[in-house]
């Protein structure tokens, strides 16, 4: 299990490290240092953990005085009811101290909103909008200033979107770490910067779910084995600047350099991956 604290810092202000985890197998063999555990999926439903594997998981964070995040994906109804069953199970004594939920879905976002208004909510990558294509790294040298800097941008440092969010509750943002950079406005939201897989794009059709069984992948219905736990598939090419990895429903690049300047970009915790989500 990992051990606590670790906070870098960064021109004089700490900067807090997560570590994200999808199961508990992987929870417990940890062993870097971290101040916080984000618990959960952010991608697929059908990969949110049981209340039991949850409340484990939270006991072992607080075993540690590390704080707990929980990390929900896109929802169906069905979906929601499962988010709502965790939060239930991991705030029957009442929320604890430092607790957190990463929505990617609005309709989750407002359910915790009306059921838990003491939740502090971090908007997930999913609903923060980036320019996260890699093929962007193909032209980013020959675009005119303007429009280098909007590629770097996010919908959410926006301020009409802003101080919606900050209305319903959201405390900070999750961002994805381009390849091209980041840049952010003056008075932001607080960020989360995720390390070191971004993600692309998502999707309910699974290309693995089936795949042990010929012709039967590429579904969004249907009985799911979790093939993702056992296999991913790499793809590159020559006008791709890095290979893509297909875990599941989701593609992601890999990008282990960090912005230089954290602070001027209000990012005050940074999200390690030890694995694809």
């Amino acid at each position: 299990m990992m051990s606590a604290p670790a906070a870098n810092r960064a021109h004089g202000r700490a900067v807090e490290r997560a570590a994200l985890f999808s199961g508990l197998r992987e929870l417990e063999a940890y062993s870097l240092p971290c101040d916080r555990v984000y618990f959960g999926h952010e991608f697929c439903q059908r990969r949110l953990p049981e209340a039991g594997e949850a409340r484990r998981a939270l006991e072992l964070a607080e075993a540690r005085n590390l704080p707990f995040t929980l990390v929900t994906p896109f929802v169906t109804d069905a979906g929601l009811a499962r988010v709502r069953a965790l939060l239930s199970e991991l705030t029957g004594a009442g929320v604890p101290s430092g607790f957190e939920a990463v929505v990617n879905d609005w309709g989750a976002l407002r359910m915790i909103r009306r059921e838990w208004p003491g939740i502090p909510i971090a908007l997930g990558r999913l609903l923060t909008k980036q320019k996260r294509g890699p093929r962007l790294m193909n032209i980013i040298g020959r675009l005119p200033a303007d429009a280098a800097d909007h590629f770097m941008r996010s919908n959410v440092d926006a301020p009409r979107l802003a101080d919606f969010l900050r209305a319903q509750g959201v405390v900070r943002v999750e961002l994805d770490n381009l390849l091209q950079g980041i840049r952010r406005e003056p008075g932001a939201l607080p960020a989360s910067l995720y390390t070191p897989f971004a993600y692309i794009s998502t999707t309910r059709l699974c290309l693995l779910m089936g795949g042990d069984q010929p012709g039967k992948n590429f579904r969004s219905i249907g009985r799911c084995s979790r093939e993702c736990l056992r296999y991913g598939i790499t793809l590159a090419h020559r006008d791709m600047p890095v290979p893509l990895r297909l875990q599941g429903n989701t593609m992601f690049f890999e990008n282990n350099k960090l912005p230089p300047d954290l602070a001027a970009l209000n990012i005050n915790r940074i999200v390690i991956e030890p694995s694809l989500p």
